[in-house]
């Protein structure tokens, strides 16, 4: 039985070429999250966070990001609807919509990750970025049946950095690597993340891999709320290999990198 199967990516933190000390402490890991969805679900799942969203105030149109979730502990506001939302308000919607999409038995998530921290970082921001959807392409395509087909969409960036990072996917997809991509879109799609649930699931995500990270990485016991998504709907629902090993299928360093390899294996598969 053949399925469509729909592939959500965004981003968390900053990646500089060569960046400084101090970007490197402020900007620790740069973070790509891939959700993985099959459009019998996602269909679902976007009919319930349209009605959670008009139980929560949210106009069509307007969005909930993890950012927020810090932006309101400082008293900021990125929106004027983000002022009729306590941290504990804005909690338990992240904790919703993550419950709706671990309750669809599809659901899927896959990240790369660079750690800006400790890694050379010699590449442009652009090649990056393509190396990071590219190993994305790659697992999908890996993990769908013969007669599966996967379509990845990603926010909509700035227009010139879009149209390269389109091409160069469009190329991958085309002329193939270690794979020939027979199951997946040629190339990547572009959507708003105000009008994608997906786009906002992966956009948690991706911001709670972050903190996770922080956590227990660098930064021990301030990130608790990260944590506990983390290991209640994200650990479960991670990409993993047959035997349960995390580090290379759900997660997987980029570029490739033996030191931070060893680092993440030993978080991801200590349990």
């Amino acid at each position: 039985m053949n399925e469509s199967l729909l592939v959500f990516t965004d981003e968390a933190g900053v990646y500089n070429k060569m960046p400084s000390e101090p970007f490197r402490r402020s900007h620790p890991f740069y973070i790509r999250s891939n959700t993985c969805l099959s459009s019998d679900d996602y269909r679902l799942f976007q009919g319930e966070v349209q009605a959670l969203n008009k139980r929560y105030g949210i106009p069509v149109g307007e969005e909930v990001k993890w950012s927020d979730l810090w932006e309101i502990h400082r008293g900021k506001y990125r929106a004027e609807i983000l002022k009729g939302l306590s941290e504990d308000k804005l909690k338990g919607y992240y904790r919703r919509v993550l419950q709706y999409a671990a309750a669809n038995g599809s659901l899927l998530f896959l990240f790369t990750v660079t750690c800006v921290f400790t890694q050379p970082c010699y590449h442009s921001e652009s090649e990056l970025l393509k190396f990071h959807l590219q190993e994305a392409m790659q697992r999908v395509n890996m993990d769908a049946q013969p007669d599966d087909f996967a379509t990845i969409i990603m926010d909509e960036l700035n227009h010139d950095k879009i149209k390269k990072l389109k091409a160069a996917c469009h190329e991958i997809a085309v002329t193939g690597d270690l794979i020939k991509y027979k199951n997946i879109y040629a190339g990547v799609l572009t959507e708003s993340s105000s009008q994608s649930p997906g786009i906002q699931l992966a956009d948690f995500a991706a911001g709670i891999l972050n903190g996770y990270l922080r956590g227990a990485l660098l930064s021990r016991g301030k990130y608790a709320f990260a944590t506990d998504l983390f290991n209640e709907y994200i650990r479960p629902n991670l990409r993993c290999h047959a035997d349960g090993r995390i580090m290379g299928y759900g997660v997987r360093e980029v570029p490739s990198d033996l030191t931070i390899r060893k680092k993440l294996s030993a978080l991801f598969e200590s349990e």
